[in-house]
């Protein structure tokens, strides 16, 4: 699979722009692993190069280092590489050589990493990452009287539907109090297979694209609302990949709250006083673009005081969690999740609100030493709207 990206690997000028950019942000990944080039952008391109010319083999050690990426795409953003051309950024797509690393990795015998394989035989068995019965996917639903089919489907992902059923009890909240009726698949819904597609397990990767898919279709669905960063981002730029044109549009559900509120449609009438700070999944943020959205509902929570900190938007730092690095090597998550709670501390923030379950419960597990609490944006707005979730 890396053969598809020989021509970025080779286009490596090792400047190091994907380490240190201009806003002075370092890899996270780099910061907690000594500082070696073979966990970052710059050195993962170099030993792709050496692989396809066949100047290096797989092992172990390359396994380790190659699944601490985050694929938080910072070293995109950072990239500097100029197209003579063009005179613009000729950007490496490093995220999709990580994961063609991956891929290749594994299918030469290396990997994944022990605690993997347990995501892969949980999702083979029940189709989530936690091994949860899948009759219990759609409990947090219940009484919501959701129809199974519809023109717009919610798309509540594992953590919503598993871990922290508020983010999707307050997101349908919204939705219905806004006027947006939506379907959901219920136990048809299987993960969206970002783990697998991660882990290096294409095949079962694509088994749960192809599944989600066409549950979809059959569902008569034009648009997908997904309030999970991880699930939005798989949904609308990987899944075409694979199961090619979509018949319907993927949104965030901050995209669309906006809109509502914009259009005055949902009104944010009750008071949620303190001083909050946004933190960008990196999968809503740098891989799609959507940063003001999130930004703008929470200027129109009233009582709010919003602090951004010193990295954010494009050079935001990683939750920690992101590829599986969070089940591969918690201890490394947790230390760069720490990293950004204790960056909310230091401008002056009471609560760090995010868009992704899986960036709340990295945030959450580091932030109680620091007693600061990491809430979803959806659980913000529904208590502004004066919603019981």
């Amino acid at each position: 699979m890396l053969e598809k990206y020989k021509a970025m690997a080779n286009g490596c000028t090792r400047c190091g722009m994907c380490i240190v950019g201009e806003a002075g942000y370092v890899c996270p990944v780099q910061k907690h692993t000594g500082g070696f080039d073979q966990y970052v952008a710059r050195g993962r391109n170099q030993i792709a190069k050496a692989i396809l010319n066949g100047d290096l083999d797989y092992s172990d050690a390359l396994m380790e280092s190659t699944f601490t990426c985050l694929g938080c795409n910072s070293c995109n953003v950072q990239c500097s590489k100029i197209n003579p051309k063009t005179g613009k950024p000729d950007l490496i797509e490093e995220s999709k050589m990580s994961q063609a690393l991956r891929v290749d990795l594994v299918k030469a015998g290396y990997g994944p990493p022990e605690n993997l394989k347990l995501i892969d035989e949980n999702m083979e068995k029940s189709h989530n990452p936690f091994g949860e019965p899948a009759a219990k996917r759609a409990n947090w639903a219940a009484g919501m009287n959701l129809p199974e089919k519809g023109s717009t489907m919610y798309f509540a992902g594992c953590y919503a539907s598993y871990r922290n059923p508020k983010i999707a009890k307050a997101t349908v909240g919204i939705l219905k109090e806004g006027g947006v009726d939506v379907a959901y698949l219920g136990e048809e819904e299987w993960c969206c297979g970002v783990p697998q597609l991660w882990d290096g397990n294409r095949d079962l990767a694509e088994k749960l694209i192809m599944h989600n898919v066409e549950a979809l279709k059959a569902a008569g669905v034009k648009r997908v609302i997904a309030s999970c960063a991880g699930c939005y981002h798989t949904l609308k730029s990987e899944y075409p990949a694979i199961a090619g044109r979509l018949p319907f549009e993927v949104v965030h559900s901050s995209e669309v709250i906006d809109e509502l509120i914009q259009s005055g449609k949902i009104h944010l009438d009750q008071e949620v006083k303190g001083k909050f700070t946004y933190h960008d999944p990196c999968h809503l943020g740098r891989h799609e673009g959507v940063y003001e959205q999130p930004r703008s509902i929470l200027g129109a929570v009233k009582g709010a005081e919003v602090i951004e900190m010193f990295r954010s938007k494009e050079t935001s730092w990683c939750c920690g969690g992101g590829s599986v690095v969070a089940v591969a090597f918690p201890e490394l998550a947790s230390d760069i999740a720490v990293d950004r709670v204790e960056e909310a501390k230091e401008v002056g923030a009471e609560a760090i609100i995010s868009a992704c379950p899986l960036c709340e419960n990295g945030l959450n597990s580091s932030g109680r030493k620091h007693k600061i609490k990491a809430l979803d944006l959806s659980e913000v707005v529904a208590q502004a709207m004066g919603l019981q979730v």
